[in-house]
């Protein structure tokens, strides 16, 4: 098509009333649709890899949950790196660290993936995320999260936490690797299905915190906070979750599902679940490509 204007024959200062009116109509169309009709969305999506090497010692379901908080992690990652170059985060005055903090309960799963390869005589189990997150929900979620000075400092404790059970995922692994009797080893896969818990757990209350501030408020999100105790029922977080929400609270009605309510987040709805753990079949998003031979997990939370 050439670049060229073209114009009616009309007399000067004259338009034909059907078209008119056609302008008229249009314009108004315009008019109504800038003030009904929101911006849309800056909607960032990341692919991150995690992968675990397999030890004489290890279990494919232990390593499998190894490899995805790995990829959970690296998603994360990416999402804070780029939060923080974009004007609606930046200007917000907030450091990576922050971000990271405040964000990990807006990070939507949309597919996860799980392979096996060999790297000569080491099998590697493989996660592969795909995740996404709205540029508009972080800067509100921050702005929300920081006025609340009760989830603030329950999230950055959190997130402090887990960065020291990561410490001690990484040392029982080595010890796994090195025990000497059946006892050491016994020992060594207790505790880090222990801590692997502990990281779910977290995560699942930071969600409820999120939920707590941004979708529902007043309402208590007990589901999340149920499933993370029971994960974890020594975990501190999800009584101090629970007291302060239903204080802050006291006489709010249970909230009914919401018809359009957001999927699952990563941090919080684990994909792969605990030994032994049989539930009710998952949102599409939730759903893990395993091997052929291998029965696919499901998962407890919807």
């Amino acid at each position: 098509m050439s670049g060229r204007i073209y114009q009616l024959p009309l007399p000067p200062n004259r338009l034909p009333r059907n078209l008119f009116h056609s302008l008229a109509c249009c314009l108004a169309l315009a008019a109504m649709s800038s003030t009904v009709t929101p911006a849309l969305a800056d909607i960032r999506v990341v692919n991150a890899q995690g992968e675990h090497r397999m030890g004489d010692r290890d279990t494919r379901e232990d390593a499998i949950r190894i490899a995805t908080e790995a990829a959970k992690r690296n998603a994360l990652e990416q999402v804070a790196t780029y939060l923080e170059s974009i004007t609606v985060v930046s200007d917000m005055d907030v450091t990576k660290d922050e971000i990271r903090t405040y964000t990990a309960g807006l990070v939507i799963v949309l597919n996860q993936q799980v392979s096996t390869a060999l790297d000569g005589d080491v099998v590697v189990i493989k996660a592969d995320l795909l995740a996404q997150m709205d540029t508009d929900e972080v800067a509100q979620a921050i702005t929300a999260l920081r006025e609340n000075e009760d989830a603030s400092a329950q999230l950055v404790a959190m997130k402090q936490e887990n960065e020291q059970l990561q410490e001690e995922l990484n040392a029982v692994n080595q010890a796994l690797g090195s025990a000497s009797t059946a006892d050491q080893v016994q020992q060594a896969a207790h505790k880090r299905k222990e801590i692997l818990n502990r990281v779910q757990s977290n995560a699942m209350v930071s969600q409820a915190w999120t939920n707590w501030i941004l979708v529902s408020p007043g309402g208590i999100p007990q589901g999340l906070l149920n499933s993370a105790s029971g994960l974890s029922p020594a975990n501190p977080h999800v009584a101090i979750a629970q007291q302060m929400i239903i204080g802050r609270h006291p006489q709010a009605p249970p909230q009914p599902p919401r018809p359009a309510s957001r999927p699952g987040r990563m941090p919080s709805y684990e994909l792969v679940p605990p030994p032994g753990v049989r539930g009710e079949p998952r949102p599409l998003n939730e759903i893990i490509h395993s091997s052929p031979r291998s029965q696919q997990p499901r998962s407890q939370y919807r």
